[in-house]
């Protein structure tokens, strides 16, 4: 059975519970809006990522790769 969402007069929408529980959404999460071509709208599901600890992570993966290529040599 389809569930239908009204826009409100802010451009806010509200998900129905049965929803974000099939889909696993939560407070808080946050949701891509995708315009296709067609003007249908998709949300999909996103993580945010801290990125002071994407970074830090990242640079560890290099310090590890060049530890990696200098036991080769």
């Amino acid at each position: 059975m389809p569930e239908y969402l009204q826009v409100r007069s802010n451009g806010q929408i509200t998900l129905p519970a049965p929803t974000r529980r099939k889909a696993k959404i939560a407070e808080g999460d946050l949701l891509e809006a995708i315009v296709d071509t067609d003007g249908t709208i998709r949300l999909v599901p996103k993580l945010a990522l801290d990125r002071s600890l994407a970074e830090k992570f990242q640079l560890e993966d290099i310090d590890w790769a060049l530890k990696q290529k200098d036991k080769k040599a």
